[in-house]
């Protein structure tokens, strides 16, 4: 995981959540399997100890990216 992209995605966050997942990936210019490798890391996911930073929630057909309590505390957005 690049710690660059991994704030980068926190910042676009914490300036304007829930964004949509493709959205997010051309804003930051990740391919989707980049984006997910980085949301499995930042996400709340036992499997990958994950930090619990972001979610993914499923709005109809596509998915939108939130940052958590956690990650809205530490972006300073409160």
């Amino acid at each position: 995981m690049s710690e660059d992209s991994a704030l980068a995605l926190l910042h676009l966050l914490a300036q304007e959540d829930g964004q949509s997942i493709h959205r997010v990936a051309k804003r930051l210019g990740l391919g989707l399997s980049e984006l997910q490798r980085l949301l499995s890391a930042l996400g709340s996911d036992p499997r990958f100890d994950g930090l619990d930073l972001v979610e993914q929630r499923e709005d109809g057909d596509r998915t939108v990216l939130w940052l958590t309590s956690r990650g809205r505390q530490l972006c300073g957005t409160t």
